[in-house]
């Protein structure tokens, strides 16, 4: 008669734990493709994409402090640190002329979190995030002598993503996910370099996306 209070109790303990609020910091080691879709024309003279890599893969961490609220919510911000990438690509008729877009961006982002228990130390979550992506987006026209302007922007950006998580210890838990993150359109400068017609009308643009793979560390104060 008296194991069952005892379970009773140990439950009751164990559901007080698992919902207990509280601060935590985490950190992410991402393994990231980033793409560029829907590049767009470079200039008024070409007719068609001939040629382009659509991704190129990085290697980033990401910093996030936040508060663990009742019934497995969540919410932190978060700073992932600066990535870069290269996308070259070919136009028709200049097919020769290789466009090579090189991509500098970070990130700061708000993330909610559900998190959906398995059973004591294993759980299952969703997640979704709002930000602001601040990317340098530069270049050059066959080689480094024919470049693109510089140019800099803060676009809005979101993402959402799921993991799986392990509670190691009360203030220990270990996690692994995958995530997708839209960072928006994004544009050189203009040709500085003198082309045919002497103009400047060309320039490098295409949507930047994100998807990563990750793992992280998350300790609870």
């Amino acid at each position: 008669m008296q194991k069952l209070p005892l379970s009773l109790l140990l439950a009751a303990i164990t559901t007080t734990s698992a919902q207990a609020e509280a601060w935590y910091g985490s950190a992410k080691f991402n393994s990231s493709r980033q793409n560029l879709a829907s590049s767009l024309l470079t200039s008024p003279r070409v007719a068609e994409r001939v040629d382009a890599p659509d991704s190129a893969k990085t290697v980033t961490s990401s910093f996030s402090v936040g508060y663990a609220f009742m019934e497995g919510w969540r919410l932190e911000g978060e700073y992932t640190m600066p990535s870069n990438a290269t996308f070259k690509s070919y136009w028709a008729p200049f097919n020769a002329n290789v466009n090579s877009l090189q991509i500098h961006s970070q990130r700061i982002m708000l993330n909610g979190y559900k998190d959906i228990p398995i059973n004591q130390w294993l759980s299952f979550y969703g997640m979704a995030g709002v930000g602001v992506a601040r990317v340098d987006a530069k270049g050059y026209q066959t080689n480094d002598t024919r470049r693109f302007a510089s140019n800099r922007q803060h676009n809005f950006a979101y993402s959402v993503g799921l993991g799986l998580e392990a509670k190691v210890s009360e203030q220990i838990t270990l996690g692994a996910g995958y995530r997708y993150i839209a960072m928006g359109d994004v544009e050189t400068g203009y040709n500085t370099f003198a082309n045919r017609i002497n103009a400047r009308d060309e320039q490098l643009k295409g949507k930047l996306k994100e998807q990563d793979v990750f793992l992280e560390v998350r300790l609870s104060f």
